[in-house]
């Protein structure tokens, strides 16, 4: 989109306004960075009262200022920021370079990119995109509208639902880390399971999704993984759970729905987080181990927030304290020595 009047982006989000109807809008921006010309939103009321913005979207009206009434600015910037920047689709169809099986099926109006290798029996839903350098494998399902972006790698009976979006270098399927130690040596346990994913599910770059041994390694509808996140065999992950980059899953790990999970976070074999559990970044779940619904944990190993804090807070008199047994002991060394003068 090239540009929008206040009024016509008033009656786009349903949402009434104040000001400058007519004023044009050719874009969006950050409040301390917009133009008379851009839209922004007021995240920050400091900052969103000294912006230039020609137009903000916002729960409170400014002085003087063209505003937009909505109840959640950042949620209605980020549909109005797919307004002006909308996603180029590629050309439906599937691209001479692509190697796809006889039997698989691609839907009405997919698209398959250079170079990418669909393998017998898959489906591809209707109007997904695969990008290019993708590898789908053997009886892997992708509903409708999904999007995988180059060098994606679906591993064979992978079952992904609708709307998915899959990040550059996503791996899902590959085999879980089983092994038992037999005669000495590592035998590997075979990983016949798979992996299913619920609809608007999204995966970013170069994370992984391990198959199940038995069974079935699973992520819930709506839930978001950043980058570089690991989910080990047989975990079971919710409905709209967030996860932040760098943050791995041991093998069996369960997790609740809208938990979330902050970054390079570690969590043990069958450890589980409760339902809007709030995991801290750099925490340590050991295994087996329980995250209460609804409560907030930090450190590791991992434990809730207020008592967290406290021991930071104890740690932090440390120096002070030194000092303090310090001159104890040299009080106690000169009463010791007192006494001895005495007793001669």
């Amino acid at each position: 989109m090239k540009s929008t009047t206040v009024r016509e982006l008033a009656a786009w989000l349903g949402a009434p306004f104040t000001g400058e109807g007519e004023r044009v809008l050719q874009g969006v921006a950050a409040a301390d960075a917009a133009s008379e010309h851009e839209v922004s939103f007021a995240g920050n009321e400091k900052v969103a009262a000294g912006s230039r913005a020609g137009c903000l979207l916002a729960a409170v009206d400014f002085d003087g200022r063209t505003v937009i009434r909505v109840s959640d600015p950042r949620a209605a910037f980020a549909r109005v920021v797919a307004r002006f920047h909308p996603v180029e689709r590629p050309q439906s169809g599937v691209h001479p370079t692509a190697v796809v099986d006889a039997n698989a099926v691609i839907g009405d109006g997919a698209s398959v990119g250079p170079h990418v290798v669909v393998g017998t029996g898959s489906r591809i839903g209707a109007r997904v995109v695969v990008s290019a350098g993708c590898v789908i494998g053997r009886d892997v399902t992708i509903g409708e509208d999904g999007w995988l972006h180059p060098r994606v790698t679906i591993y064979d009976g992978t079952m992904i639902g609708a709307r998915v979006i899959l990040h550059a270098g996503c791996i899902l399927g590959a085999d879980g880390f089983g092994f038992a130690m037999t005669g000495g040596k590592w035998e590997k346990f075979p990983q016949v399971g798979r992996v299913e994913l619920g609809d608007d599910v999204e995966i970013g770059a170069n994370s992984c999704v391990d198959r199940a041994a038995l069974g079935v390694t699973q992520i819930g509808g709506g839930t978001k993984l950043d980058n570089m996140v690991h989910v080990g065999h047989n975990c079971v992950i919710g409905k709209h759970v967030v996860v932040a980059a760098q943050t791995g899953f041991s093998g069996g790990v369960t997790i609740g729905d809208y938990a979330v999970v902050g970054g390079q976070v570690g969590v043990g074999d069958k450890a589980r987080i409760e339902s809007k559990a709030v995991v801290g970044s750099g925490a340590g779940i050991l295994t087996s181990k329980i995250v209460r619904a609804g409560e907030p944990v930090w450190g590791t190993p991992a434990r809730p927030l207020r008592e967290y804090l406290e021991t930071l807070a104890a740690g932090a008199q440390t120096p002070k304290m030194r000092t303090q047994v310090k001159g104890l002991l040299a009080r106690v060394a000169a009463l010791e020595a007192a006494l001895e003068k005495e007793r001669a």
